[in-house]
């Protein structure tokens, strides 16, 4: 559960540094909103970088048990 929250907390403040979620404080109200371009395009960007990930480290696994 703590694990979970931990992920959901760097994913968010991620989004909130790559530009995608704009936080405003007016008085008493808070206002978020989500740009949904930036976030489809950041999205996009992450998963390449996971298979790029992904396919390194199973090129790398083969090479090692040969």
């Amino acid at each position: 559960m703590i694990r979970n929250l931990i992920l959901l907390g760097l994913v968010v403040g991620g989004l909130v540094v790559a530009g995608v979620i704009h936080i405003q404080q007016n008085g008493n109200s808070l206002s978020v909103t989500v740009d949904e371009q930036k976030l489809k395009a950041t999205a996009g960007e992450v998963l390449q970088s996971g298979e790029k990930i992904l396919k390194n480290a199973a090129a790398n696994s083969t090479q090692h048990t040969r």
